[in-house]
């Protein structure tokens, strides 16, 4: 598909959710120099209480809100949400998708065109290159960023890349920039949420590379727990991307299609820790790997194809109620006005 043409763009805001307040200072700098609002979305009152204590001055028209509880927030309730597979996943997967999709309700009620999602623990986004990647959603639906070190990866690809494997990252939501009218999917509650909002436009060829960032290094064998609750939202992604690779679509996600693609993950998972097996009693990253493999395979031998197939069906029943809500939107052109007609306080620094 040729990228489509349009009128530069600016960036309307740069959108920031957020657990870590005390790693907003960068994202903050960012807003000042590109001229743009930010908006930073919370989880709890004390957090963005010390966001707006912490990080001032805060750009022009920015906004520090939290999201009070999923019911008060205007967003309508999602299939994938009760999914029973997404129950079992950790709560922060949710989380961030809540804060994301929110983020996209209140850009369309402002009137935006143009947002940028940028996690708290990313680092080296220069003004530069947002402006350089606003402008290339005048001809793409979204331009991201590879996040290379420390390589934005899962669990399990972490531990890939231990074993010698080739492991590549891949576009993800902790730096975007986005056309805020051409992309009306979701981010569903589960990991990888990102893979699956970007779905349909990689799938147009309407995704495109605006650079390279980094983020804060991570410890990703530190809990198995981490591994396990990736594990859902790993096989889903894997497996759909995996269609796109192969030339198929989502009419091939058949119940046997997930049965082999289960299979699939099963040898992968089980020849990394055939690869590191060796190195565990002499190798503490290995040993951890291991342990956290160990917490994914267990994860992975709960899963059924069905149980895929019934995800991936509820997620876009849940898109095409999705896009009918996001048409109904009214553009209020105001972000104070936006945020209370979507349920979203305004915190300031005496909160608490």
């Amino acid at each position: 598909m040729p990228p489509k043409t349009g009128a530069p763009r600016q960036l309307d805001a740069i959108i920031v959710p957020t657990i870590r307040p005390q790693s907003i200072g960068p994202a903050v700098q960012l807003a000042r120099e590109v001229g743009c609002p930010l908006i930073v979305l919370c989880t709890t009152v004390s957090q963005a209480a010390e966001v707006a204590r912490e990080c001032q001055p805060m750009p022009d028209g920015s906004l520090v809100t939290y999201i009070p509880s999923p019911v008060t927030v205007d967003l309508p309730p999602f299939l994938t949400a009760k999914h029973p597979e997404t129950g079992i996943e950790r709560t922060c997967h949710a989380d961030i998708a809540r804060k994301r999709n929110a983020s996209l309700k209140l850009a369309r009620h402002c009137g935006w065109r143009t947002i940028m999602f940028l996690d708290d623990d990313i680092r080296g986004a220069s003004a530069s290159a947002a402006v350089r990647a606003a402008a290339l959603t005048a001809h793409y639906d979204v331009a991201g960023f590879e996040i290379r070190y420390y390589p934005d990866n899962s669990v399990v690809c972490h531990a890939h890349r231990l074993a010698g494997g080739a492991q590549d990252v891949f576009l993800g939501g902790s730096a975007m920039v986005i056309d805020v009218l051409r992309n009306d999917t979701l981010f569903p509650p589960v990991y990888n949420e990102d893979w699956l909002f970007l779905f349909d436009a990689v799938q147009h060829e309407a995704v495109t590379r605006a650079g390279a960032l980094s983020q804060i290094e991570f410890q990703p064998f530190a809990r198995p727990s981490r591994a396990s609750s990736e594990e859902f939202g790993e096989v889903i992604a894997e497996g759909l991307y995996w269609l796109l690779d192969e030339g198929g679509s989502l009419a091939d996600a058949t119940h046997e299609y997930w049965q082999a693609a289960l299979q699939r993950r099963s040898q992968l998972i089980g020849h990394i820790a055939e690869q590191l097996l060796p190195r565990a009693e002499t190798d503490h990253d290995a040993g951890r790997a291991l342990r956290s493999l160990a917490a994914a395979r267990g994860r992975l031998a709960s899963i059924t194809a069905e149980a895929c197939r019934s995800f991936v069906r509820d997620w876009r029943d849940d898109v095409s109620q999705w896009q009918e809500h996001l048409a109904a939107v009214p553009v209020l052109a105001d972000l104070p006005d936006a945020a209370k007609y979507l349920g979203l306080p305004k915190v300031d620094r005496r909160e608490d």
